[in-house]
């Protein structure tokens, strides 16, 4: 069984499929699970993102708490 990565793994961790021109971004959602999720959906029904596209619930630092991560991309400016 493979063992999920910390949420300072997947910080750490490169991105490699980034689009050509792009540049990551991360964006966290932390706090209590229903909080959490609650947010992850408001941003889909406003069109920002796919609930699919963000990460797993992870467990936090803070007891109590999750995190969600979800990347976005950026155009790298010249």
């Amino acid at each position: 069984m493979i063992e999920p990565l910390s949420v300072s793994d997947l910080l750490k961790a490169p991105i490699p499929d980034a689009p050509q021109g792009k540049q990551p971004v991360r964006l966290i959602a932390c706090g209590a699970t229903k909080n959490v999720n609650s947010i992850v959906h408001q941003l889909h029904v406003l069109g920002f993102a796919e609930v699919s596209e963000w990460t797993p619930l992870l467990p936090s630092p803070v007891s109590g708490e999750v995190i969600r991560i979800l990347i976005r991309y950026i155009n790298v400016s010249v």
